[in-house]
């Protein structure tokens, strides 16, 4: 059912000029006290999914109480913690970086666009910091 579910939200974004760069497949496995590893769902959905909607299966998160609390206390275990999951989740990140969406050509027009852009809110913000100076000289 989570299959499904995956497919169509993956055909809504296309739809909707959205590019899909890969599926993780969440909660893959579980690995007991006695380090016996439990494939939860079943094995090879992501891979089938990925395969169906045309993209990389880009990871794999195991079932670890830590994703969940980092994720409830502002701390992503990806950040700062250890283990299984947070060594995934920095892979998934840097073959997102470095493979599938590598960052656009600095060169382009999006480029100087972002330059324009931080121009003008560097401005703004050196106008509201000399405004808030001038205020608390009256």
């Amino acid at each position: 059912a989570a299959q499904r579910v995956a497919a169509r939200a993956a055909d809504m974004a296309r739809r909707s000029f959205l590019r899909v760069c890969g599926v993780v497949e969440n909660i893959f496995f579980f690995k007991c006290a006695h380090s016996e590893i439990y494939a939860l769902f079943g094995e090879g959905g992501g891979q089938a999914l990925a395969d169906e909607i045309g993209v990389p299966l880009l990871g794999r998160i195991p079932l670890e109480p830590a994703v969940a609390a980092g994720g409830d206390a502002g701390a992503p275990v990806a950040l700062d913690g250890s283990g299984p999951a947070a060594d995934e989740f920095r892979a998934i990140a840097a073959r997102l970086v470095e493979d599938v969406a590598p960052p656009a050509n600095m060169a382009g027009c999006s480029a100087r666009m972002l330059q324009m852009v931080e121009a003008a809110l560097g401005a703004a913000d050196a106008g509201r910091t000399g405004a808030a100076g001038q205020a608390s000289e009256s």
